[in-house]
């Protein structure tokens, strides 16, 4: 069974989100910036380190949204 979250902020039909894919986040030049001072060149590399995003969407709907 697909994951769901709460109610659909369009709509606000109650608990009609489901997951529909995950994905990693992009690259974040902060991480980046904070790796290269504490580990040198190899810490760049934590730039690339991503939070999991999962996009939902509203059976009722159709509205999509990325958390």
């Amino acid at each position: 069974m697909a994951k769901t979250i709460a109610d659909c902020p369009q709509c606000r039909a109650k608990y009609s989100m489901v997951a529909i894919s995950e994905r990693k986040g992009g690259f974040s030049g902060g991480k980046a910036v904070a790796g290269a001072i504490i580990a040198g060149p190899v810490g760049v590399a934590a730039g690339a380190l991503g939070k999991k995003k999962v996009t939902y969407k509203c059976k009722k709907c159709g509205f999509e949204v990325e958390l």
